[in-house]
């Protein structure tokens, strides 16, 4: 279906409320078995890797070595792995009705591009925010017991934790739309989200330039840990805030023109 044809389904089509997108958006996401499994497969992740970092650091610790981290980072540590998962589910929202061609079937419902993608995005923000409050309490609960009196922690910390956690996972998932969008492709979306997230800040700090640290810093993996974390690390809470923002609404502006640009 091309952008042309769409603008004028939209103006014979009955209007099609913002409430009804983000229903139909979130019917679709939550009746494909994969979301679920993905789901399902993030939480034994976070569990699994929150023990194991936990039972690390005990063990490190017991040894002489100074291995101290509260739980509820620990947890969020674990996030690193897991989040993958996650940029799964944010890809396949998009690409799979690309490959499918249902495409043109949710034009059809929501003639109106911005909104399709947008009530997109309301669902995928939605849904990573719940799961990062989720993945960090169980998180916590099992690196807590693992990591004995290495991973003591506040509550105050848990707060903190599970609140980035949630605005980091919803912003994931915004950019992850966005790409997806860009690139109409389900590997080429997790690629580049591998790339993004793992490949350049390990490869970046090979390269001795000041202005190559700086991108560094504000990397969306680094922005994360900043904002999660007790400590300011180099531009503290409020900045990263704002650094998570500019990645996403950047993503999912290059995703909106292309959807208006491009036929489906």
């Amino acid at each position: 279906m091309s952008a042309t044809a769409t603008n004028r389904a939209a103006r014979r089509s009955p209007a099609v409320g913002w409430g009804h997108a983000v229903a139909f958006e979130w019917t679709k996401l939550a009746s494909v078995r994969s979301t679920w499994i993905s789901l399902a497969l993030a939480v034994v992740a976070t569990v699994g890797f929150s023990w194991l970092i936990g039972a690390s650091a005990k063990a490190s610790g017991d040894n002489g070595y100074d291995t101290f981290m509260p739980a509820p980072e620990i947890a969020f540590s674990s996030l690193q792995v897991s989040q993958l998962l996650l940029v799964v589910v944010a890809a396949l929202c998009i690409t799979a009705e690309y490959a499918s061609g249902t495409i043109t079937t949710s034009l059809q419902a929501v003639p109106v591009r911005g909104r399709l993608l947008g009530a997109k995005a309301i669902v995928l923000a939605g849904l990573g925010g719940i799961s990062g409050v989720v993945l960090v309490a169980l998180g916590t609960a099992v690196a807590g017991p693992s990591a004995a009196e290495f991973g003591t922690f506040a509550a105050g910390e848990v707060v903190a934790a599970a609140a980035g956690s949630a605005y980091y996972l919803a912003i994931l998932m915004v950019m992850m739309l966005g790409i997806g969008t860009l690139l109409r492709s389900s590997a080429g979306t997790i690629t580049t989200a591998f790339i993004l997230l793992f490949a350049l800040p390990q490869v970046l700090p090979l390269f001795s330039l000041a202005w190559l640290q700086d991108v560094i810093d504000y990397l969306p993996t680094n922005a994360a840990l900043v904002l999660a974390s007790s400590d300011s690390g180099p531009y503290g809470q409020g900045v990263a805030v704002l650094v998570l923002a500019a990645w996403a609404a950047g993503c999912l502006a290059a995703g909106y023109v292309a959807l208006t640009r491009r036929d489906a």
